[in-house]
């Protein structure tokens, strides 16, 4: 019973990072990079609740791929939720690049890549620190 309550806590903590980090501010932060950059921003509300949506998916994916690493792997908190936050972003990538969404050959979208890549590395940790909240502290639960 312990692991379907371990896996419902993820999938919890896991939407709520999504929906926060890589949905909003996510979200803000590539509006931002690419208004540095000199590009149109697309910023807008339907943008940001789809945004949200999506982060709230992929969020809650991350969150059962991080139970995962927490039951096969001891590491700190900031180390397993920079792997998690990692492999998510580059399975991310993999789709995009599949779908021909990605150009590597123009600096700007390199650029918003790593940027990207940080809020995903953003994510994980946050997740970690919300499922370690959620299970009160315990850093791994059996």
């Amino acid at each position: 019973m312990s692991y379907y309550r371990g896996a419902r806590l993820a999938l919890i903590a896991g939407g709520i990072t999504g929906a926060l980090v890589l949905g909003i501010a996510g979200r803000a932060v590539t509006a931002a990079t690419a208004l540095i950059t000199g590009n149109s921003s697309n910023l807008s509300l339907m943008g940001l609740l789809e945004a949200s949506v999506v982060g709230t998916l992929v969020g809650a994916v991350g969150g059962i791929l991080l139970l995962v690493v927490r039951r096969m792997r001891r590491a700190a908190g900031f180390t397993r939720g920079a792997l998690v936050g990692a492999t998510l972003f580059l399975c991310t990538l993999l789709v995009s690049w599949v779908s021909g969404r990605i150009d590597f050959g123009i600096p700007t979208s390199l650029l918003t890549l790593f940027v990207v890549a940080i809020v995903f590395v953003v994510y994980g940790v946050g997740a970690d620190a919300l499922l370690t909240r959620f299970n009160g502290g315990a850093e791994r639960e059996n």
